[in-house]
């Protein structure tokens, strides 16, 4: 069986003119004739791109953002150099199942990659359009084959042929950029739509600082919280409770002063 070939439309079954398809419907007025058609996608594949919505400069601003977050190490957004900057479109697979009439939607590469958080991207129907031509000098050409998809969909999701409603090649638009920290050279994709930004292996933050503090404050107040039941069990009376807690209150605000100190030291450092 031949290889079904990626189109940007499907043709009137009364008067075989192309058809506006839009994303996710199952009809189509012609244009021409007025027949309303129904689309039949199980066996076709239409071809999307998305519409980027950030331009160079914000892309990069987007990156610095990231590297300055919560996940990667101090400094990484001032340190870091980048050396490269690509645009391109990106093939993915997007099938879209019905089971006991509940709708799925399945993002899988159809092109080789190398950061595998590229495959938790979202594609809302609203952001596709049909693909132009004029995009081939930036896009990559799909290499994973449209029956892959179904087999992959049948073994690991167990969906039957009939519920697959429709397979298509969507282009999304990213920004690779490859950028160098001290010694390291990485590489990180950003959503050219959403600005999302996508990193296999990245400077990440040194987390055993911030683990041992925490760990050291548990333990401390754990610790300090006995302090009540020691002065009930040697005084044994309600005044050795009230005592233990005015005891307690007082180590608890000892306590906090270097933990902070502590804490703060950490952040700046890592």
């Amino acid at each position: 069986m031949a290889e079904p070939q990626a189109t940007t439309q499907l043709l009137c079954q009364q008067c075989a003119a192309a058809l506006v398809v839009e994303a996710g419907a199952k009809y189509a007025t012609c244009e021409f004739c007025g027949t309303v058609n129904f689309l039949d996608k199980s066996q076709a594949v239409l071809h999307y791109a998305v519409r980027p919505t950030i331009d160079n400069d914000q892309a990069a601003a987007a990156l610095r953002r990231w590297m300055a977050g919560n996940q990667t190490v101090k400094g990484l957004d001032a340190e870091s150099r980048i050396d490269s900057q690509v645009f391109q479109y990106f093939p993915m697979w997007l099938a879209t199942t019905e089971t006991q009439g509940r709708e799925e939607v399945h993002l899988k590469p159809a092109a080789a990659l190398s950061i595998v958080e590229l495959g938790n991207l979202r594609v809302p129907a609203s952001d596709l359009a049909p693909y132009d031509d004029a995009m081939d000098s930036e896009a990559i050409r799909p290499s994973v084959p449209v029956t892959a998809v179904r087999a992959w969909l049948a073994e690991n999701e167990g969906l039957a042929a009939g519920s697959i409603r429709e397979i298509s090649l969507v282009h999304v638009p990213i920004y690779q950029f490859k950028y160098r920290y001290k010694e390291g050279d990485y590489t990180a994709l950003v959503d050219a739509a959403t600005g999302q930004v996508f990193a296999a292996i990245y400077p990440e933050k040194f987390e055993l600082p911030y683990v041992s503090i925490g760990g050291f404050g548990c333990l401390a107040y754990f610790l300090a919280a006995l302090i009540p039941i020691i002065t009930y069990t040697i005084v044994d009376n309600a005044a050795g409770i009230g005592i233990g807690a005015l005891i307690y209150i007082a180590v608890a605000v000892a306590l906090a002063i270097p933990i902070f100190i502590a804490a703060a030291s950490v952040s700046r450092k890592f």
